[in-house]
């Protein structure tokens, strides 16, 4: 059966644990005293007691948001490459090689991140959850392993985020 985008939305916002990194899923199996394979069984009915051991109000989902459905319905490997080039296009210093390299270059040269971007955290995945917004950052940040990205997302203009997340989206899934 394939789920609507409404669906998999609702389900991504109210039962995280599917999205979730192992390395949040073996730390709730270990304070509950379970294995990760009981904690999955526990999922199907369960979903507010993961919500809340990493600290997320279980709520009734907000309304889909476009860009957050855009990013949920990439695959994985996508998502990967996006993050890569929004990486090389805010954080590198030069043009990397190959066409890729060119492209990214080419955005670094328009969007001129060195100018609005603190470089003190030098992370794409905190320029996505700027981007789709903080209070998606809690589910957002599920995705990789405990403590290996900031609480809270940093901060740059919404119209640099907008021109730099549609250009590397519209990359990726124009292969």
């Amino acid at each position: 059966m394939d789920l609507t985008a409404e669906d998999y939305w609702t389900q991504w916002w109210c039962n995280p644990w599917p999205w979730a990194h192992a390395g949040w899923q073996s730390r709730f199996a270990e304070r509950c005293g379970l294995t990760v394979s009981d904690c999955e069984a526990l999922m199907v009915s369960r979903h507010s007691v993961f919500l809340q051991s990493v600290g997320i109000t279980p709520s009734q989902p907000p309304m889909p948001a476009a860009p957050v459905l855009s990013w949920l319905a990439l695959t994985t490997v996508q998502r990967d490459q996006a993050l890569d080039l929004a990486q090389r296009i805010c954080f590198s210093r030069n043009e990397s090689d190959g066409h890729e390299g060119q492209w990214c270059w080419s955005l670094t040269k328009a969007l001129r991140p060195g100018v609005w971007l603190d470089l003190e955290h030098e992370d794409a995945r905190l320029l996505l959850g700027a981007w789709l917004g903080p209070e998606y950052w809690p589910r957002l940040r599920l995705a990789w392993a405990p403590d290996e990205v900031a609480d809270s997302p940093c901060s740059a203009p919404e119209n640099k985020l907008q021109t730099l997340w549609q250009a590397v989206l519209w990359r990726v899934t124009a292969a």
